[in-house]
């Protein structure tokens, strides 16, 4: 069993829209999808299909942005679908690339937007437009064209420690930015809702209630796909496999398990093995070298930064459980993923996390090395 997520049709109160895909022409050649991709790609999709010629496309580069044609942008809706999801990943059309750069060239004679109070500004990917200060005011000069924004945390702000200092600076001008205008929010969760409608508060904005728009998964009959032999071999032993899923950055508190696998290996014959898949990200030097050079945890965790949707899918029916110790979390797509498949998850105890884990789901303090090691060893008894 497969599975995908769904993103419910948004409430749009005018004839036409405008969907910025910058992020999206940004991950043309991102092998797997982020939860941010995902939705961002679920959103674009369904406004595509919805509102057929009525659905207008932009992307922003550098400081201009270019109106991009509606076959070209459904052509890349269609690849990043099909890259995404299926189980070969798919190639691009030849000609993509160039028709992208020529939209690109045009960018900085982007014209208005000739029905602006006709047409609702959609981006649900923290990127867009509102990355640079005043550039929706070249689309929409008179600020008629009413805006539908979607925010999936805002870890940045609260939690700055985990990012850098140019993408902390950057999150809070591209919401400032955003709040500028005839701004309707939308929210993954309630938590996110909530922690939103706070910033607001302390920012001395007047905004709307913000909806919640969670996102859902919807489980898919597809094909029995067999991973990769180093992957499917994980499983073919006595030893329980335990799931880390999400890039490698310093929230997501890789350092935890890697401690805890460390003192395993030190004091078991036989650990549990732990399966990290997830891209690397930023800030987190210590992991990456750990997972490169420390001898203890060879042979006993290993990593994968490609995994398709099909072995990811694999991965979640053959694990003992799904680890996801983060600090912070908007949502947490494989806490739904895992409830999806029924696979157990001992993961932090967040609000977010909260509103979509499965009721078995063991919760614990992201900080709490012992109890997560006992909660691990438990769920590694249950195997036998």
């Amino acid at each position: 069993m497969g599975h995908r997520l769904i993103v419910d049709p948004l409430q749009v109160q005018t004839p036409a829209v405008l969907f910025d895909m910058t992020r999206l022409i940004r991950s043309l050649e991102r092998p797997v999808a982020t939860g941010i991709d995902r939705i961002d790609l679920a959103i674009g999709r369904d406004l595509a299909a919805r509102f057929g010629p009525r659905c207008r496309f932009v992307h922003v580069m550098g400081g201009g942005v270019a109106h991009v044609p509606g076959d070209l942008a459904r052509a890349v809706l269609a690849y990043l679908d099909a890259h995404w999801h299926d189980a070969t990943p798919a190639e691009p059309p030849p000609w993509l690339s160039l028709r992208l750069l020529a939209a690109r060239a045009r960018g900085a004679l982007a014209p208005a937007v000739p029905d602006a109070a006709a047409t609702t500004y959609i981006v649900a990917s923290h990127s867009g437009v509102f990355r640079h200060t005043g550039l929706i005011d070249r689309i929409d000069p008179a600020a008629h064209m009413p805006r539908l924004v979607y925010i999936h945390d805002l870890i940045p702000l609260e939690h700055p420690a985990y990012q850098t200092a140019t993408s902390v600076e950057t999150f809070r001008a591209w919401l400032t930015e955003a709040a500028r205008g005839p701004v309707q929010f939308v929210v993954n969760s309630r938590d996110t809702g909530a922690r939103l409608a706070r910033h607001a508060d302390n920012s001395g904005w007047t905004m709307h209630e913000p909806r919640l728009h969670m996102p859902r998964l919807e489980a898919t009959q597809t094909a029995p796909e067999r991973p990769r032999s180093d992957h499917a071999g994980l499983f073919a032993g006595d030893r329980a496999v335990f799931l880390a899923l999400g890039t490698i950055e310093p929230r997501k508190n890789h350092a935890l398990l890697l401690d805890i696998w460390r003192a395993f290996a030190n004091d078991m014959a036989t650990p549990p093995l732990l399966l990290i898949s997830g891209r690397r990200g930023w800030m987190n030097a210590e992991v990456f070298e750990a997972l490169d050079r420390d001898e203890r945890l060879s042979g006993h965790v290993h990593e994968f930064a490609d995994l398709t949707d099909a072995e990811v899918a694999y991965a979640m029916s053959h694990a003992q459980a799904l680890l996801f110790p983060s600090f912070a979390e908007g949502l947490g797509i494989p806490v739904m993923e895992a409830a999806l498949h029924g696979l157990p998850v001992i993961a932090s105890d967040l609000p977010a996390l909260r509103e979509i884990a499965a009721d078995s789901t063991v919760f614990l303090a992201p900080g709490d090395t012992h109890g997560w090691t006992q909660a691990i060893l438990a769920a590694s008894a249950e195997m036998n």
